[in-house]
């Protein structure tokens, strides 16, 4: 089993400013196509590289005023098709269903998503604690479960998506191995992804630093493995590795088990 997991960053391609600490103010407000497109391009040509079993998303634009697609899910898909690659999965709104950021204007077009091959049987749950608080469910097989995962940014409310996380895992899990992935966004308070994975009985994988070193890093940051796989301990774990690729800001991270 393979998964391919990434921060798509809207596929506005890695064009931060100050040494990569803001995000370029034009392209954020009006996004810029060339750079969507070849970001387009990256993701497909990894995917057709790597061809995981499994693609985690976070951070794809489903159609507002920012892209030049009808939606980058639906537009990877298809492309991905064209290739031969028949991925199916599913796609959802990151601050809810009906919730007021949701119900913003271009708001309600940021998403993560999921895809597989085979199709596997999905499904999304909202953490009330912050406002990124989507969580997708996937069931790899009848003995292993996915939990997809973008995380706050602020400490405080971090700590506690790590707690309802926990409960959802030991609500959700039923006796089956677990895997969870996503952004973390642990660029401090480490010590709360460590207790999140004893709470939750699992075993961290940290395939290396998913973003850049910047200058200020020694002085702002804990971490900069952002992008990391936990996994239940009896999960037999073969590869776990970042990929050499700027798709954003981050690069892809991969996790291969023996199953």
């Amino acid at each position: 089993m393979k998964i391919l997991s990434c921060n798509a960053g809207y596929l506005l391609g890695d064009q931060n400013v100050l040494w990569g600490y803001v995000p370029p103010p034009v392209e954020s407000l009006f996004g810029d196509g060339e750079a969507e497109r070849r970001a387009l391009g990256r993701l497909v040509s990894v995917i057709e590289r790597e061809r995981p079993d499994v693609v985690t998303l976070v951070e794809v634009d489903q159609g507002s005023h920012r892209t030049v697609t009808d939606g980058q899910y639906r537009t990877l898909v298809e492309t991905l098709r064209e290739r031969g690659l028949p991925y199916g999965g599913a796609v959802a709104n990151k601050y809810g269903e009906g919730g007021g950021v949701a119900s913003l204007p271009f708001f309600g077009h940021l998403a993560n998503a999921v895809l597989s091959h085979p199709r596997r049987p999905v499904r999304t749950h909202y953490l009330e604690a912050g406002r990124k608080r989507l969580v997708i469910e996937l069931e790899l097989a009848a003995e292993l479960v996915l939990f997809v995962v973008h995380l706050s940014l602020g400490a405080r409310s971090r700590e506690h998506q790590f707690g309802e996380l926990a409960d959802l895992l030991a609500a959700r899990a039923d006796g089956r191995e677990v895997v969870v992935t996503g952004d973390f966004n642990t660029f401090d308070e480490t010590d709360a992804l460590e207790a999140f994975a004893d709470l939750a009985g699992l075993e961290t994988w940290i395939p290396g630093e998913t973003i850049r070193s910047r200058p200020l890093d020694s002085l702002l940051l804990d971490s900069r493995c952002l992008d990391l796989f936990l996994c239940s301990p009896t999960v037999d774990v073969e590869r776990c590795d970042v990929l050499d690729v700027q798709l954003s800001d981050h690069r892809p991270v991969v996790l291969e088990t023996g199953r």
